[in-house]
């Protein structure tokens, strides 16, 4: 009985953390879902309002950036890289550090159960490893998934910034000012991308907070992160400061923008062929191979087991 008792407790953690993990990974995005719907409908409930809330202050009190030395330059580019990930809230930093810390304590942990209940009877430095590998996957994963939402939005942007340059030509040649065509488009690309209508609303409030055009246009191709943002920008400072005409400034990079979109895609079928070649060797053609083969094995066979 005594035997037992190690392997019992073994299997109570590995249940408790199964249970806490199940639970974490039902309730928060339940409550963001129902975030999201309450704030499109106005229809929050005071008990979820409330658990958001306490959740809220629960990251904001104990998963503060400064209590864990996130200052300076480094809490910039997190900031930066959280919202290039398509993270907009104030507080995305904490729940970066609550993540990130969850994600260290709870994988190594199950990834030790999971060692002492299927590998029983192997040398402990085996354990060990695969902790070890758990625990350095568990530390780059948080990473490695901003820097997937990155690339991911980046591709989207691709797609989406010519409608905006598109949008933006039908303002211009409207009569709106460059801020009022900023503030007209963001109601609109909310719609489309949700990410980049946050960028564009990001650019207004900074221009009302203050920042010159120059400077808010900087920080919005920055926060996309695209050679074409980049661009963009540093051709309406050019129209801005020489005086020209931004509707056809806007014209001629937008043809040329979607040029650019279509060589791009042009270049992906290109491509095809290449990455063809791998699944139809490993999948197709021995599958072929064994149609053609498989009639001549079977009378070479029966020939010889005749003889």
């Amino acid at each position: 009985m005594t035997d037992l008792v190690p392997y019992l407790i073994i299997f109570l953690a590995f249940g408790a953390v199964t249970a806490l993990v199940f639970v974490a990974g039902q309730f928060f995005p339940t409550q963001l879902r129902l975030q999201r719907r309450a704030a499109m409908s106005g229809r929050a409930t005071d008990a979820n309002q409330s658990r958001l809330q306490g959740m809220h202050e629960f990251v904001a009190t104990y998963f503060d950036e400064k209590r864990f030395q996130v200052e300076g330059a480094t809490k910039a580019k997190l900031r930066l890289d959280l919202i290039r990930a398509g993270f907009f809230r104030a507080d995305a930093i904490n729940y970066y550090v609550f993540f990130k810390l969850a994600v260290v304590v709870v994988f190594p942990l199950i990834a030790y159960v999971m060692a002492e209940i299927f590998f029983v009877g192997y040398d402990w430095f085996l354990k060990l490893a695969v902790v070890i590998l758990v625990t350095f996957v568990a530390v780059l994963g948080p990473d490695a998934y901003i820097a997937r939402r990155q690339r991911l939005l980046g591709e989207k942007y691709r797609i989406t910034f010519p409608d905006l340059l598109d949008l933006m030509m039908v303002c211009a040649d409207a009569g709106l000012s460059l801020e009022a065509s900023f503030e007209r488009l963001s109601r609109e690309m909310v719609k489309r991308s949700r990410e980049l209508g946050m960028n564009l609303l990001l650019l207004g409030a900074e221009s009302r907070a203050g920042k010159s055009t120059p400077e808010a246009l900087q920080s919005f191709a920055e926060r996309l992160g695209l050679d074409e943002a980049r661009a963009f920008v540093a051709m309406l400072r050019q129209s801005i400061e020489l005086g020209t005409d931004i509707g056809t400034a806007l014209r001629v990079y937008s043809n040329e923008i979607r040029d650019k979109r279509l060589l791009r895609a042009e270049e992906r079928a290109n491509q095809l062929p290449v990455k063809m070649v791998l699944p139809l060797g490993v999948f197709i053609f021995p599958v072929i191979l064994m149609l053609v083969l498989l009639p001549v094995i079977l009378r070479l066979s029966g020939v010889f087991g005749s003889v």
